[in-house]
């Protein structure tokens, strides 16, 4: 994301020192040519910025490079930042008030926007990057344009229909429903496991089965929980219940083992755990016992990495064990995504490119439609191009699929990376409302028209939309009655890459798991892990964040907590003001998974307290 957060940064940079503004302001002499200095260095920086993004995974020392430009550049923002603010209050600060603002910002007592302090600081920052952009024992290829690196833009109606097509899986398919309907097993409930490494499309098949017409049929009631990393008893019960269109809003928590036991007793079910990790086999008994009571034929079936979990499970027939493509199947996957719903085959030299191009993603179907999905509607040229300089950098003997995913994040344009990589806040499995999430966007600046009578909203949906296409998202739900997604999920594949290309821009706040580095300027938490609010500050003391994302399952629940703590006398009023000057904006936006509430500061180089 280094790269994508600098050109952002860059862009920023730009347009503030490029505004009227300082024009406004009488700088100390000489101050005006450092600005026009640091102007001058940020753009040829960022003609560096994607062939340092991409050279950061093997050198060291252009991480360390790219690491300090960072800081520098964040500094530069708050510094312009603090001027631009300043000049905005002083637009809307009517009367004599206006006058008294005015006379403050450039008094003594503002340390920080007095002309000599702005000057220094321009100085003093347009000589650290001057520094920075000399000091380079690497060759850093320029590269004028970010449109050379953007994917390739399909703009439709916007429709995506559930519509899964599996290659080479076919019988296996087959196989997985004819044991879905199988009741010759001597036990009530029985498991069939589907396992294999991520990316092969255990989740696809399992959804294929899961909505076949026989199997609709055989079974009286259906369920779909996805498990992913943590395995919580409490949780489980819970979202089968609601897969099962119960009520539990008003049911004490005590009482739903139980009633998921009325719901299931006598009938024959089959329920879907997807993506379980869980290797603990007592826990696995805590649920199982729960799920015994269903009739002769019901069936859960497991979708899981991991082939410990089957030894938790106690499965050791009827294993549905998935391999990678074999090569003829992975030539028409690709053949397929590349090509669409175009009739017209590759020409012979293509067909020699993209088999050599295939050969590489070892097998693994998200790995060969994202590559696909990349060279789509790209010229022979390209293809080459892309075969001898970019594949040509993973090791045949043991390509690693990130390498192989990694090049796809690579041509993706700033802000789509932006975007992706932002999504390394949320845990794995979580279901991102659309709206929710391009209205987050918005707020970051990570959306940018190109077409000034193009709404950002509109922008936003061509992002989500080209991020789909790419296979770094997927369709979780569609508007039955527009045809439009509404909500989209991420591979856990890609949620890997997202947190590696994010490091510590962006991390998942959690008690056990340490304070924030300052290198991290967007943080998520879930509050009720948090027994008091020092314990919230405390970790945002040594931060330089910009966002604080709070996932909650409900958003009153923030609201409560700081209620409660305020009239808490064991909760200092010191504290309560802490908290509200860390976080003195609050933006709710909810949805049907869970709300998010949006906490946006704008934090002085300083420190996370201070005024502005």
């Amino acid at each position: 994301m280094a790269e994508a957060v600098l050109f952002t940064l860059t862009n920023d940079i730009l347009k503030l020192a490029g505004s009227n503004i300082f024009s406004k302001i009488q700088l100390v002499r000489g101050a005006s040519d450092d600005l026009k200095g640091l102007k001058y260095t940020v753009k040829t920086i960022q003609t560096m910025l994607l062939d340092a993004e991409k050279k950061q995974w093997d050198s060291e020392q252009v991480k360390l490079w790219l690491m300090r430009l960072k800081d520098v550049l964040y500094d530069a923002q708050d510094l312009l930042d603090d001027v631009a603010t300043e000049d905005l209050r002083r637009k809307v600060t009517p009367g004599n008030k206006m006058s008294k603002a005015v006379r403050f910002f450039f008094s003594k007592s503002n340390q920080l926007a007095q002309p000599y302090k702005v000057a220094k600081r321009i100085q003093e920052i347009r000589k650290k990057l001057d520094l920075i952009a000399k000091d380079r024992e690497f060759r850093l290829e320029e590269h004028r344009s970010e449109a050379t690196v953007a994917i390739v833009r399909r703009r439709t109606t916007d429709s995506f229909v559930r519509k899964e097509e599996i290659i080479g899986r076919q019988s296996v398919e087959r196989e997985i429903i004819k044991s879905l309907l199988d009741s010759s097993s001597e036990k009530s409930v029985s498991v069939v496991p589907i396992v294999g490494m991520g990316g092969l499309g255990k989740t696809t098949l399992a959804r294929l089965a899961y909505n076949d017409d026989k199997v609709r049929n055989y079974f009286e009631l259906k369920m779909w929980v996805c498990v992913s990393d943590v395995f919580d008893r409490d949780f489980l019960i819970k979202e089968i219940l609601k897969s099962a269109r119960e009520d539990i809003d008003k049911k004490p928590e005590g009482e739903l083992p139980e009633l998921l036991r009325k719901v299931l007793h006598g009938k024959k079910y089959l329920l879907v755990l997807d993506d379980l990790w869980n290797e603990d086999r007592g826990k696995w008994l805590e649920l199982q016992s729960l799920l015994m009571d269903g009739s002769l034929g019901s069936k859960i079936l497991v979708t899981t990495r991991n082939q410990s979990v089957l030894e938790a499970i106690g499965t050791k027939s009827g294993i549905f064990d998935l391999k990678v493509l074999p090569e003829d199947k992975s030539w028409d996957l690709f053949k397929k995504t590349v090509l669409g719903d175009g009739e017209e085959p590759l020409n012979e030299k293509l067909e020699e490119i993209g088999r050599d191009i295939v050969k590489k993603c070892e097998g693994v179907p998200l790995a060969i439609k994202t590559i696909g999905n990349l060279l789509y509607a790209k010229k022979e040229k390209e293809w080459l191009y892309f075969k001898d300089h970019e594949f040509s950098k993973i090791d045949t003997l043991n390509p690693e699929i990130m390498e192989v995913l990694k090049i796809s994040y690579d041509h993706l344009q700033p802000g789509l990376k932006h975007c992706f990589a932002y999504c390394a806040l949320f845990p794995k499995d979580y279901v991102f409302d659309k709206e929710t999430m391009i209205q987050l966007w918005m707020a970051q600046g990570f959306i940018e028209s190109l077409d000034e009578n193009e709404e950002l909203e509109e922008t936003g949906d061509d992002y989500v939309s080209d991020l789909l296409r790419g296979s770094f998202l997927e369709v979780e739900e569609v508007n039955p009655c527009t045809g439009k997604v509404e909500k989209f999920k991420m591979h856990d594949l890609m949620h890997d890459l997202a947190l590696k290309v994010v490091g510590n821009e962006c991390k998942m706040v959690n008690l056990n798991k340490g304070s924030l580095d300052e290198d991290t300027r967007h943080a998520s938490f879930a509050l009720e892990s948090f027994s008091s609010l020092q314990e919230v500050t405390s970790l945002l003391e040594a931060a330089n964040l910009r966002t604080f994302v709070s996932l909650e399952e409900q958003s009153y629940k923030v609201e409560r907590m700081v209620e409660k703590k305020a009239s808490d006398d064991s909760i200092s009023k010191a504290s309560i003001k802490q908290f509200t000057a860390i976080l003195p904006k609050i933006t709710v936006c909810e949805n049907h998974t869970l709300s998010q509430l949006e906490f946006r500061a704008t934090i002085p180089p300083g420190g996370i307290l201070g005024d502005r």
